[in-house]
């Protein structure tokens, strides 16, 4: 799963709607010989061309990252296994497929039995057993045993390719972000075109001549588009994702990062996050009735023919599978581990050995009665030979060393925590206590018949002996209570889970089929990367948050002139060249500042009604005082250059009002930033080849007194109108 090539990011970031809008409004400037009015063209290629660098640099670091946890299908050619790339593999190749891999390409099997999960191309979650002659569809799951496969399908004519090339079968993000760019553009796009036509007709009615009708219309639609908000929230997006990866954090959807933000409840397995993943054997307990040479036995037997493919087979192979000689050439069935088995081993013609949860393999009271006697900190496997049960192993998690203060880092930033495992109860429990999880209360998920899920989520924080389908029930239940959801998982059961999930991590060294199915994944392995991935989810959108009130504060003031000046006689009160100046000063250059400054906060899920509580009242303050200003200027005569300058005067002082009140309170970074804007006004106004290029002039006395009017009542209209919007805001935009 590669990102888009070089030429097709070049071709997206270069034929937008917004670079369209722009070439043929700088082209009617061009047509009437104001060419300094087509400043805006300019600021216009600098988004496309930072666009376009940053995302061939985020691209190139995804793609380096993929190729790291990119699946290497195993190939017997000539006798011979390697590994190959996946576009190496041809048809009628044999591929070794085992436990946690994702079959890859269609094809049959040749030799073994494995069970497959399909979920992913029928949303089915039961196991299918597939022998000898069977087929194979690629995008499935391999959830227990070992075989050998033909592969018929590569390329286009592969199931999965068929269904990674469906746009209907990609999810769209779930991103309030994403769905307000797509609005912004959506509408503003709409609206242009007629409001454009009516603003061009109704100056040609009041202004003296074509190029003043022309480039007024102009700064009117330039006005309207947020084109600096576009580049600010991809470039936001792909400096958060070049930062992950140097946690060795692969990044595969862009807009979990904003997911990432919004996260206040976590999901964890207890095998790799709160613990290392590595497990040692603590001991042997014979059952009643039997000794230790009996469990070790039968253990050097089950472990000769079963394969180290996960932290228990490895701990339990490292310290009894010594002798090949145990091993039966021929006449036995292995029976691989599943998650919804909880128990693996073999049968050798008559005699069948198993080792796993003991309440899975019986149902004798008296053998459950001796296993509840072990319940502790350590897992414990029961080993049985013909439903006898010969005694048990305990083996000993390795607690992570920064395990409790993760655990602290969730609770501080107010992420509540799940723990959902297949162990054990009370093994779970206790390493959650160790570890400092709060109430830790569990519920052992195999002796609820008909669980109601809404209620077992209210009153639990552990679920264990979970099957795939009961995890996925459980994150379901907990987004129905208003919880964003992120789900950590290392293997095929957890997939179910995970896609369900507002935002998925998988863990590096766990099964391809994870990865593939998560939309983050800990290259690294490491658990400690997963809060500085919260924070950075929570620094770009308070980022984005607090920068897109400046971008959609123009858009509104705009959208309304716009449609003030086509309706009343009176000059449009800024030009092209003035608008740069203002949207570079008062917006681009506050908003990238902003959006670098060091916030992870959390959030609380009113992206939209956040923004608006900033952006209507400066929106609606600036249209007031530019309508009142055109107004007074039609009465007073004051000279159309004398306007243009009030207006932006009066335009930048509302704008810091806004800068200050988003930057509250000052610290170093927004105090110069504040005091920088006012150079730079400064510079614009009293610096004379820059006054002279904006077109700037002294204002008389009459128009100073006006413009410093209308200030001072503009301070006073926007303290209004952020009252009234702090009324209106929880009932009409609860749900923003």
């Amino acid at each position: 799963m590669k990102t888009g090539s070089i030429p097709k990011i070049i071709f997206k970031n270069t034929f937008t709607l917004f670079n369209f809008v722009n070439i043929v409004l700088a082209a009617m400037v061009a047509f009437v010989g104001s060419y300094k009015n087509m400043l805006f063209i300019f600021i216009a290629l600098a988004n496309t061309l930072i666009s376009i660098i940053n995302e061939i640099r985020a691209k190139k670091i995804i793609d380096k990252m993929r190729l790291i946890a990119e699946q290497k299908p195993t190939v017997l050619r000539d006798g011979k296994s390697f590994q190959v790339a996946p576009e190496q593999v041809v048809q009628g190749d044999i591929v070794v497929l085992s436990l946690g891999d994702q079959v890859m390409f269609d094809s049959i099997v040749t030799e073994g039995a494995i069970e497959v999960n399909e979920a992913f191309i029928t949303g089915e979650a039961d196991n299918i057993t597939k022998h000898q002659g069977d087929e194979l569809v690629s995008g499935s799951f391999i959830v227990a045993g070992t075989a050998k496969a033909k592969v018929v399908h590569v390329g286009e004519e592969n199931s999965l390719n068929k269904i990674q090339a469906s746009a209907h079968t990609i999810k769209t993000a779930d991103s309030k972000l994403f769905k307000l760019m797509n609005n912004i553009v959506k509408y503003i796009s709409i609206a242009l075109i007629p409001i454009g036509a009516l603003l061009l007709w109704a100056r040609f009615r009041t202004e003296p001549d074509t190029a003043s009708a022309v480039t007024s219309t102009v700064a009117a639609l330039i006005n309207m588009i947020p084109e600096g908000l576009i580049l600010l929230t991809s470039t936001v997006l792909a400096l958060a994702t070049i930062r992950l990866s140097k946690r060795k954090v692969l990044v595969q959807d862009l807009y979990s990062i904003e997911t990432l933000a919004r996260v206040d409840c976590i999901c964890l397995d207890k095998t790799g996050t709160l613990t290392t993943g590595n497990m040692n054997v603590k001991d042997i307990i014979p059952a009643e009735g039997s000794d230790e040479n009996a469990v070790i036995n039968a253990l050097e037997l089950i472990l000769a023919h079963l394969p180290a493919d996960n932290a228990t087979s490895r701990a339990l192979h490292a310290k009894f599978a010594r002798s090949a000689k145990n091993r039966v050439t021929g006449g036995f069935e292995l029976i691989p581990f599943s998650s919804d088995r909880k128990y693996s081993g073999v049968r050798i013609e008559k005699t069948e050995y198993l080792i796993g949860a003991l309440e899975f393999m019986t149902e004798d009271k008296d053998y459950l009665k001796q296993g509840r006697k072990l319940k502790g900190i350590y897992r414990v496997l029961a080993v049985m030979k013909n439903k006898k049960l010969l005694g048990f192993v305990r083996l000993e998690d390795e607690i992570r060393k920064d395990a409790t203060d993760i655990v602290e880092y969730f609770y501080q930033n107010n992420v509540d925590i799940r723990i959902i495992s297949g162990d054990d109860l009370a093994t779970v429990e206790n390493i959650a206590s160790i570890v400092g999880i709060k109430d830790a209360h569990g519920v052992d998920m195999s002796t609820e018949k008909s669980p109601n899920y809404n209620k077992l989520v209210r009153d639990y924080n552990i679920f264990t002996r979970v099957t795939p389908p009961q995890k996925k029930e459980l994150i379901t239940a907990l987004k129905k209570i208003g919880l964003t959801v992120a789900m950590t998982g290392d293997g095929v059961n957890d997939i179910l889970a995970m896609k369900e999930a507002d935002c998925s991590i998988a863990i590096g060294e766990g099964s391809d089929a994870a990865r593939r199915s998560a939309k983050l994944v800990l290259l690294g392995s490491d658990f400690a990367a997963v809060p500085p991935i919260i924070d950075e989810g929570r620094q770009s959108i308070n980022s984005l948050e607090r920068s897109t009130a400046l971008f959609l504060a123009k858009t509104v003031y705009a959208s309304i002139l716009a449609v003030l000046f086509v309706v009343l006689p009176l000059s449009y009160p800024f030009t092209p060249v003035e608008m740069s100046l203002l949207n570079f000063a008062c917006i681009g250059y506050p908003a990238f500042i902003l959006a670098l400054e060091h916030n992870t906060e959390r959030i609380k899920n009113r992206f939209l009604k956040n923004i608006l509580q900033y952006s209507f009242p400066i929106g609606l303050t600036v249209s007031v005082a530019m309508l009142a200003l055109s107004i007074t200027a039609n009465i007073l005569n004051i000279p159309r250059a004398e306007l243009t300058t009030a207006s932006v005067l009066i335009t930048f002082a509302i704008d810091l009002v806004l800068i200050y009140w988003i930057s509250r309170p000052l610290n170093l970074l927004r105090g110069g930033l504040f005091l920088s804007i006012l150079a730079i006004v400064a510079c614009a106004f009293f610096i004379t080849f820059i006054r002279d290029f904006f077109e700037f002039v002294y204002l008389s006395q009459n128009t100073l007194i006006t413009t410093a009017s209308i200030i001072a009542g503009s301070i006073v209209i926007f303290e209004i109108m952020k009252f009234i919007m702090g009324k209106i805001s929880p009932r009409f935009l609860r749900k923003a």
